[in-house]
This record gives C-alpha cells, sequence and structure tokens, in this order.
C-alpha cells in the first residue's frame, strides 16, 4: 500500500495497525516512496540478514584497533607503488 506523508499524519494509529497485521505501507513524500512501515516481526527478520558494509566493516576495525601505524601505511603505500610497477608495462609492446 502507497499513501501520501499528510494522509499518514492523519492516520497514523490506523496504518501502524494495518503493519502489525502484515501489510506494507510505504510513505511517499512529494509523489516520490521515501519511508516504509512494516511490522516488528519483519524488521526482525531483516536485521538478521543484514551484513555490514566493508565500510562499515572498515571503521569498526579503526575504532578497535586505532588503524594503521605510520609505518605500517608507509609499507603498504610501497607495496601499492611495488605492484603497480610490476604490472604497468614499461613501453609500447607494438
Amino acid at each position: 500500500m502507497t499513501v501520501p506523508l499528510f494522509d499518514v499524519k492523519a492516520k497514523l494509529s490506523e496504518y501502524v495497525t494495518m503493519a502489525e497485521n502484515g501489510e506494507v505501507i510505504e510513505i511517499t513524500k512529494y509523489g516520490k516512496t521515501s519511508t516504509v512501515i512494516i511490522s516488528l516481526k519483519e524488521y526482525e527478520e531483516l536485521k538478521k540478514n543484514w551484513r555490514p558494509s566493508f565500510v562499515e566493516q572498515l571503521d569498526k576495525w579503526r575504532q578497535e584497533t586505532g588503524g594503521l601505524t605510520d609505518k605500517e601505511y608507509s609499507e603498504f603505500e610501497a607495496a601499492v607503488k611495488r605492484n603497480k610497477e610490476v604490472y604497468m608495462p614499461k613501453e609500447d609492446l607494438f
């Protein structure tokens, strides 16, 4: 079900009850879907299957470990540079 925001404001408890009963309520703002109301059961199912993105995992690792030391970062940069030199052609082959 898709409803405009102004309608949800007037009948929020009605839409919450519908969501509790399994209905998915898409809320539109300026004609575009911006929000969805779902039941707690559906939300819990979504949370079970959620996997953090690479960036979220990287941020967590940085918070837990402090990230790379200056020495580790320099070694990483040097390794990347070496790999570029190995895999970049030195001159045209033809």
